[in-house]
């Protein structure tokens, strides 16, 4: 059997290069350029500490096989005031987050919630709404769908079809005994789900974000520099007030949560699937006991398309 010989350098270098051309070609779909830090740390597919990776990103400058600006990459150039604005965007939202953190963190049953989608990945714009992925203690997701929907309509923020620029939307709960999201990728590759669940920002419930990472293990292999804690900075503290609240309602709520909840289930389970948009060729909604994923147009495998062709025309 002959010997193995270990990589070379240029090996290293070359496959390394690949993964700098694999993550920023994914951010590129959206005209998006990424910071050193992101784009280390979302590194798609390979390994590699920031000292190795700066001088094969500055190699790949000098050969104008990406761009630079102060300590932003792309595979294209982009514009500066396009980029403010949409930064500037992305900042009200969070802004409007932050006006109504009480509001979310009330909320009984709820264990951890995080922001995704465009304002997480920071592709969003003037125009789009607010998402949000929330864990459920287990038999009460519908109870706090229901609970959700009524409040934030009261509230005048919840997204509907008519209502959708900086609205909230609640379209992905999980109960906790249902974590592990891995199956829920297409195949043969799901490069989106991928980059949307190492971006998604926690915002209530570090430790259960935590657990929610660690059920989700098999993401390292496809970001091995990925670290769930550098998230943890986005979760806020709660108020004694609201804390107080918030176990006072879950104590007063437990029996009639107990009581409605398989009520509640089967109405908005026949409700999603009542829908003719969720058995369209494009839908992946779910909807059952431990799980509500409301994608009607799941645009998942026209990406991974999408992506695939820019990393062959890098070649």
């Amino acid at each position: 059997m002959p010997a193995i010989l270990p990589e070379t350098k240029t090996d290293s270098e070359t496959k390394l290069s690949k993964a700098v051309f694999s993550t920023l070609a994914f951010f590129s779909l959206y005209n998006l350029p990424v910071s050193d830090k992101r784009l280390h740390e979302l590194l798609y597919d390979y390994s590699a500490n920031a000292e190795e990776l700066a001088p094969v990103l500055e190699a790949l400058v000098l050969d104008n096989k990406i761009y630079r600006a102060g300590n932003l990459y792309s595979l294209k150039s982009w514009k500066a005031e396009d980029l403010r604005t949409k930064q500037i965007e992305i900042s009200k939202k969070w802004n409007k987050i932050d006006r109504y953190y009480n509001w979310l963190a009330v909320l009984p049953f709820v264990r951890q919630m995080s922001v995704i989608n465009s304002l997480a990945l920071g592709t969003a714009d003037a125009d789009s709404d607010i998402d949000f992925f929330v864990v459920t203690d287990k038999n009460r997701l519908y109870f706090v769908r229901s609970m959700v929907i009524v409040l934030f309509r009261l509230l005048g923020v919840y997204k509907t079809r008519q209502k959708i620029k900086d609205k909230f939307c609640f379209g992905f709960f999980v109960a906790r005994d249902n974590l592990n999201l891995e199956n829920l990728q297409i195949k043969p590759a799901d490069p989106y789900f991928r980059f949307w669940l190492a971006s998604m920002r926690p915002i209530i419930g570090g430790q259960e974000y935590w657990q929610l990472m660690q059920e989700n293990s098999w993401l390292a292999a496809h970001f091995p520099n990925f670290k769930p804690a550098s998230r943890l900075t986005s979760v806020k503290q709660s108020g004694f007030i609201i804390k107080a609240l918030k176990i006072a309602l879950e104590f007063l709520l437990w029996l009639p949560a107990v009581i409605v909840e398989p009520i509640l289930r089967r109405i908005h389970i026949t409700h999603t699937f009542r829908l003719a948009e969720n058995h369209s060729a494009s839908s992946t909604t779910i909807a059952n006991r431990s799980m509500l994923k409301l994608h009607a147009h799941d645009v998942r495998a026209d990406i991974a398309r999408a992506f695939d062709r820019v990393l062959q025309n890098l070649r």
